[in-house]
């Protein structure tokens, strides 16, 4: 593999929207929300005892998530040219405006909550900043999934180095991606560098990989890729309700399983297709991510009230919880999140004003390379 990605690629096979990821997006989000609920019940001030111990394998969604991220971001900005201020601003800005307004509405009234004594633990002014800005923490105080946030914001910020510098943007990536592997044969490295390098990244490079193969063409097998992808990716699930796999060992299949599933569902265009359901719950999909897991405290806490009056099947409960989690999260995408990400005030304010701001930062920025003789990034 040569140390860039070059930009003279050979056509996409296909155009216009891969409508098949969002049913992956609605899936994956689905799992984490029943590993939740299950992990939730389970504890002995609810339930006390498993509703569908299946779904204690539920977490694999994080990594379908995070393969999908880097199948999306290097599909949608494999283009981008490179060097360019402006386009690197404007990936920026698009990931910020697509990640933060929406994080903060459901940040604050949690906040809130909590120092009125409604959490566990009452946060700091640094748990507060840091959790608003999405930047590494230690121990999640406020809002328990943003961990899966924080990884995915370090991963903007090492891609938005390959879009300015190819040569430079790769190896930091690999690097980032996959020094964790060996780092992992070491104890009590501290939780900064767990963080920074994670074995979870490699995922995101998973699926920067399959992209890479997918826009030269490379889809013949689909099915068999997907096929590949599947049975993987359910045996690990299996093993993983038991614990039977070693953590790394199960992140790095399910991964596996994840990009053979991903890959697979991309290179058969019989299955882009709009499918209402799955479509409507993948475009909810962060929405419910963000809202899921405090939900669940709440209802698993009604749930508990009424299973006193009224002795329904704790699988009942169960279902209905999830239910009421994905309704919640379509309101929420429909009233709150698709508006907010339309609205011509967020389009002016993130997508131009902030654009030139940071485009001129970077311009200025190549200016001072110039200035001191140093080659200027390649553009080939």
């Amino acid at each position: 593999m040569t140390s860039q990605l070059p930009q003279k690629e050979a056509p996409v096979p296909r155009q216009g929207q891969l409508l098949q990821l969002n049913w992956i997006r609605a899936v994956a989000a689905l799992l984490v929300v029943a590993y939740h609920c299950e992990v939730t019940m389970i504890l002995p001030k609810y339930f006390g005892v498993s509703t569908f111990p299946l779904f204690k394998a539920g977490h694999s969604g994080v990594q379908l998530f995070f393969v999908l991220s880097g199948f999306v971001i290097y599909l949608a900005h494999h283009r981008d040219s490179e060097g360019n201020g402006s386009m690197v601003a404007r990936f920026l800005m698009k990931r910020f405006r697509r990640i933060y307004p929406s994080l903060w509405i459901v940040l604050v009234p949690l906040i809130v909550l909590s120092f009125l004594g409604f959490a566990t633990r009452v946060p700091d002014s640094a748990d507060v900043v840091l959790s608003l800005l999405i930047l590494p923490v230690k121990e999640e105080v406020i809002l328990a999934t943003e961990w899966t946030l924080r990884h995915e914001i370090l991963f903007y910020a090492l891609f938005a180095c390959f879009l300015w510098n190819r040569k430079i943007g790769f190896w930091l990536l690999v690097t980032w991606g996959f020094i964790g592997l060996p780092l992992a044969l070491f104890g009590d490295k501290g939780w900064l560098i767990d963080f920074i390098f994670n074995n979870n990244h490699v995922l995101f490079l998973c699926g920067v990989g399959i992209a890479w193969l997918y826009i030269r063409g490379h889809s013949a097998g689909g099915p068999y890729f997907l096929l590949a992808g599947l049975i993987v990716f359910a045996v690990t699930f299996y093993f993983a309700m038991s614990k039977q796999i070693p953590p790394n060992g199960e992140l790095l299949l399910f991964g596996l399983g994840a990009a053979g599933i991903i890959h697979g569902a991309c290179s058969m265009p019989s299955l882009n297709r709009k499918i209402a359901p799955l479509e409507e719950a993948g475009a909810a999909s962060y929405a419910l991510y963000l809202i899921h897991y405090p939900l669940i405290s709440l209802l698993a806490k009604i749930a508990v009230k009424l299973n006193a009056t009224i002795a329904a099947p704790r699988a009942l409960y169960f279902v209905t919880i999830i239910a009421i989690c994905q309704m919640a999260a379509i309101v929420f995408h429909r009233l709150i999140e698709a508006p907010l990400m339309k609205a011509a005030w967020m389009q002016r304010l993130f997508l131009s004003t902030g654009t030139t701001t940071i485009a001129s930062g970077l311009q200025g920025a190549s200016r001072d390379i110039a200035d001191r003789n140093v080659p200027a990034p390649s553009s080939d």
